[in-house]
């Protein structure tokens, strides 16, 4: 037997999985933290939780997150520093949230610099804000991430890229040119090995109306 879903009501979507790791030394902050991730129905959070940077390091090194809820002061140091070391880990560091009870700008400044996505004043986010944060950290840093991706494909592209300049010795009779090495050799060939370019055969009007027969 079938079920049916009533008219007019969407049928409910599944829970998208998401990892996320909460860098913080203050308990009560943590417990938080934590609650409103788990009043995100949209979200399957998989929650894993490090008290100071060696514990979140050691987190980041074991595992992939979605994303890194990182308080900005630290039993070991500050936010900043473990960002600074995430870039050191191999493969693509997370986005990270900044959470800290100082609110003013040169603090968010310093934030975004060392590499957090957003930045969050304890006490006065709740978890709308809170998931807000997180899914457009998420997204800016795919967006980052594909940028850097295709700026990289690019810089490739242009480093095999082989162009033709200054002067060209070419025999006015045969229309070979020399090389560097002083070999006589011809267009197609000159050309195959010093640029992209592919030639193809072909015969202009002029020499069609001469030549062809």
């Amino acid at each position: 037997m079938t079920s049916e879903i009533p008219t007019g009501v969407e049928p409910a979507r599944a829970a998208v999985p998401l990892r996320l790791l909460v860098v913080d030394d203050d308990e009560v902050d943590r417990m938080r933290i934590v609650r409103m991730l788990r009043l995100a129905p949209e979200w399957q959070a998989e929650i894993d939780v490090a008290v100071d940077i060696a514990s979140g390091v050691a987190a980041l090194r074991g595992r992939t997150y979605d994303c890194v809820l990182l308080d900005f002061r630290l039993p070991d140091g500050e936010g900043p520093d473990l960002l600074r070391q995430l870039r050191a880990i191999e493969g693509e560091c997370p986005p990270v949230i900044l959470q800290t009870v100082l609110d003013h700008e040169a603090t968010a400044v310093a934030a975004l610099a060392a590499g957090a996505q957003d930045y969050l004043v304890k006490g006065r986010f709740d978890s709308v804000l809170l998931r807000r944060a997180i899914r457009y950290a998420i997204e800016r840093d795919r967006l980052v991430k594909e940028r850097n991706r295709l700026t990289h494909e690019l810089q490739e592209m242009l480093g095999r890229v082989k162009t033709l300049e200054g002067i060209l010795p070419v025999c006015a009779w045969c229309r070979r040119i020399k090389d560097e090495d002083g070999v006589w050799d011809a267009l197609e060939g000159y050309l195959d090995r010093h640029s992209k370019a592919k030639v193809s055969h072909g015969m202009c009007p002029d020499c069609a109306r001469k030549y062809a027969p």
